[in-house]
C-alpha cells in the first residue's frame, strides 16, 4: 500500500498569499519525502480560494527539482478543460524530468462554474475525457498522436518526449465505462472518504465494484485509492480548530458543486448545509487529534475498505504554517510506521 501527501493549496485565510501557500506546499513535500511518504499529489482547481493551483503539472515540475525519491502527480488533470496535445507532451516531458517518478491522475471534473468559465459544455465531459485519454495513451506508448474523434481531430504527428508507457494511472470519476477502462489498464480508482468513518465509505466502494462487475471484471481488478483528511495534534485547542477547519472545508467542497458557488471575489464563503457534521461529531469520529487515535481510525479504514493507496490531506485547518508542518512530522514519525505494519490481507467489515 502506498501513502501519499495530497496538496490542495487552499487559501484558508484572507491574509494568506498564493506565494506563501505554494511555498508552504514545497516545504511539506520535502518533509514528506524525508519522513518516508511514497508520493505527493497536487490538485487542479480554478477561480476560487478552494485552490490557488490551476496547473498541477507545473507543481510536479517544481517539486521534482527539490525531491529525489517521491513519486509525484496531478490529482487530477481535469482533462476536459485541456487540449490533450498539450497534456500528452507535458506528461512525456515530466516522465523524463522526474526520472520516471510520475503518477498520472485524470478526472472528468465536477465544478459547473469551471466549465462555464472555460466555455466547455459540462455534459460533454465524459466523452471529452475518453477522447483525450485515447490521445494521451497513444502518444505516450507509440510517440505519435494522430486521432479522429467527435471533439478532437489531430493529424498524425510525432512527439519528442515519450516514455513508451503510460505512468501509473489514477482515475477520479463515476461513469462506469471510465471505471472499467481504468481497471482494465491496471489503474487505480479514486474515492474521497474525506471526514467519514469507514462504514460510511463502504457504499462508495461497492459502487465501484458494481461498475466493474457490470463490465465483466472480477472484484480483484479494483485498486482503490482513498483520499482522507487527517491532522495529528495533542493540543485540545488545536484539535478543535482543526475540526472547525475541516467543517469549513467540507462546506466549501459541497458548495462547489452548485452552479454558482457563493464567494467574495475568489474567496469562498462557509455556507452550512443540511445534515452537516457537528464539531463534536468530528472531534469524536474524524482522524484529527493524538497520533494513536488517528492510527486507530486509519486502521479501521484499512480493514474495511482494503485500499491500495492513501492520499492524505492535512492542509484544511487554517493553522499557522509551523503547526501544519509539526502535524505532518508527527504523522510521519508516529502514525506512518503503524500503517506500514498493517497486514496486506485485511479482513473487511460487514457492510
Amino acid at each position: 500500500m502506498d501513502i501519499a501527501l495530497f496538496n490542495l493549496m487552499s487559501q484558508n485565510r484572507p491574509d494568506e498569499t498564493p506565494g506563501e501557500i505554494l511555498g508552504m506546499t514545497v516545504e511539506k513535500v520535502r518533509l514528506a519525502e524525508a519522513l518516508g511518504f511514497d508520493g505527493a499529489w497536487f490538485a487542479e482547481h480554478h477561480f476560487t480560494s478552494h485552490s490557488v493551483c490551476p496547473s498541477p503539472l507545473m507543481m510536479v515540475a517544481h517539486a521534482a527539482a527539490v525531491t529525489t525519491r517521491l513519486r509525484l502527480g496531478p490529482a487530477v488533470v481535469v482533462l476536459p478543460l485541456h487540449h490533450p496535445l498539450r497534456v500528452v507532451q507535458e506528461v512525456g516531458m515530466l516522465q523524463a524530468l522526474t526520472g520516471n517518478r510520475l503518477m498520472l491522475g485524470l478526472g472528468t471534473g465536477h465544478q459547473p462554474h469551471e466549465f462555464r468559465t472555460y466555455g466547455i459544455p459540462m455534459a460533454e465531459r465524459t466523452a471529452m475525457l475518453e477522447e483525450g485519454w485515447d490521445i494521451i495513451a497513444g502518444g505516450l506508448t507509440t510517440g505519435r498522436v494522430g486521432y479522429q474523434g467527435r471533439h478532437f481531430s489531430v493529424p498524425d504527428a510525432p512527439i519528442a518526449a515519450f516514455p513508451g508507457a503510460v505512468p501509473p494511472l489514477f482515475l477520479a470519476g463515476g461513469e462506469p465505462r471510465l471505471l472499467q477502462r481504468a481497471a482494465r489498464s491496471g489503474g487505480s480508482l479514486f474515492i474521497s472518504q474525506g471526514h467519514r468513518r469507514a462504514a460510511a465509505a463502504l457504499p462508495m466502494r461497492e459502487k465501484l465494484l458494481a461498475a466493474l462487475r457490470a463490465g465483466g471484471l472480477p472484484e480483484s481488478a479494483l485498486k482503490l485509492a482513498i483520499q482522507r483528511y487527517v491532522f495529528v495534534t495533542d493540543d485540545p485547542a488545536e484539535r478543535r480548530q482543526a475540526a472547525e477547519g475541516m467543517l469549513r472545508f467540507v462546506r466549501t467542497t459541497l458548495s462547489l458543486r452548485e452552479e454558482a458557488p457563493q464567494r467574495d471575489g475568489a474567496f469562498m464563503r462557509s455556507i452550512p448545509f443540511e445534515g452537516e457534521p457537528s464539531i463534536e461529531w468530528l472531534l469524536e469520529n474524524a482522524p484529527i487529534g493524538p497520533a494513536d487515535r488517528v492510527a486507530e481510525l486509519l486502521t479501521e479504514d484499512f480493514h474495511a475498505l482494503s485500499p491500495s493507496h492513501w492520499s492524505l490531506y492535512m492542509g484544511f485547518t487554517g493553522l499557522p504554517a509551523p503547526r501544519v508542518l509539526a502535524a505532518l512530522e508527527a504523522f510521519g514519525t508516529k502514525v506512518l510506521p503503524e500503517l506500514r505494519r498493517l497486514s496486506p490481507e485485511p479482513v473487511r467489515m460487514a457492510s
